[in-house]
């Protein structure tokens, strides 16, 4: 996909622009691309598209191209082109992402039938054995409901003179209260609702919304200085059953990463276990007054610090805490080596 996006971000978005619309979309791109003057009147088509799908990955640089067209007179046609190759492209990438997830149900569906009729057909029934399972249970039973003597009675069976044998003599099972109008008795205990211990993931391009409440946000930090120094920062946010890590590529939207509040996202990335977000329209606030049921167990595992023994089971490219990335695990478990 990615090669793709920026086949039309270039050939079909760029390329046609005359001149003067040209700088105009360098003009617009300046504060994202942190473009220069000289830049501005330097760089040729193929810089632009270039910084642009570094940027702006994957269909990302397709929208951001397509918002900055649409206002400028004369590109309808080329909007029009640009908006049918973004088409074919996401449905392209949607079919192919669907169509192995059904055959692989499939599949499980088929084998777990057959295991099933197997494991019936390997089941002989010994009527011998279980006739005389039947008759021995029926023997215990009779045998248990027949009535025994107690020390009240006297070495002959008979009734000792010190004492007479009365009912509460024998022992009795505990009287339930009657269940009132209304209300009866369950005997099942409820079931617990499982809540997951590792941060959920999500893979490919991901259109629709979602709402989530910021748990914790870190400080912008440089990750790339080669060109010019580019930051972003790290976030934990939660649904009312999940919980996930997101990096954000865009320092500006900081202020929405706030503890407790809700918000949406949209249009963002999912790779390597993380939720990528580059633009700003990604993410939008909800009603100061939205309110997010989240469970403290899920809180608790989404804040928790990893314990040896799990890190011990990841994979190598693992990322733990949302930060370091396992990268060897010793053969004898002594130790886990990081990456940041």
């Amino acid at each position: 996909m990615e090669t793709e996006c920026k086949r039309i971000l270039l050939l079909k978005g760029l390329q046609p622009l005359n001149d003067d619309q040209f700088s105009m979309v360098k003009s617009l791109l300046d504060s994202d691309l942190g473009l220069t003057p000289k830049m501005k009147e330097d760089y040729t088509k193929v810089k632009i598209a270039d910084m642009m799908h570094k940027k702006f990955r994957g269909i990302l640089c397709v929208n951001k191209l397509l918002t900055l067209l649409k206002d400028i007179e004369g590109l309808e046609d080329t909007v029009k082109t640009i908006k049918n190759e973004k088409r074919k492209v996401m449905k392209k990438y949607k079919t192919q992402g669907l169509a192995p997830v059904k055959k692989r149900k499939q599949e499980v569906s088929s084998t777990d039938e057959s295991t099933s009729t197997a494991n019936k057909a390997s089941r002989p029934v010994d009527d011998t054995l279980v006739s005389k399972k039947r008759k021995t249970k029926t023997t215990s039973k009779n045998k248990s409901n027949k009535t025994q003597p107690t020390s009240e009675w006297g070495q002959l069976g008979q009734p000792s003179v010190t004492g007479a044998l009365s009912p509460a003599s024998f022992s009795q099972p505990p009287q339930m209260p009657p269940p009132t109008p209304g209300s009866s008795f369950s005997t099942k205990k409820p079931r617990l609702k499982s809540v997951p211990t590792k941060a959920s993931r999500e893979e490919g391009l991901q259109t629709c919304t979602k709402e989530v409440m910021v748990l914790k946000a870190t400080e912008p930090f440089a990750y790339d200085i080669t060109d010019e120094e580019r930051k972003m920062f790290h976030a934990t946010v939660v649904t009312e059953s999940q919980f996930f890590r997101v990096k954000v590529f865009h320092v500006g939207l900081k202020d929405k990463f706030i503890p407790k509040r809700v918000i949406t996202l949209a249009d963002y990335i999912g790779r390597n276990g993380f939720l990528e977000v580059y633009n700003v329209s990604s993410v939008s606030d909800v009603s100061a007054d939205r309110k997010m049921e989240v469970s403290s167990r899920l809180i608790q595992n989404a804040n928790a610090t990893p314990k040896i023994k799990e890190l011990r089971s990841e994979e190598p490219g693992t990322f733990v805490s949302g930060v370091y990335q396992v990268h060897k695990v010793s053969p004898h478990h002594c130790f886990v080596l990081f990456h940041l």
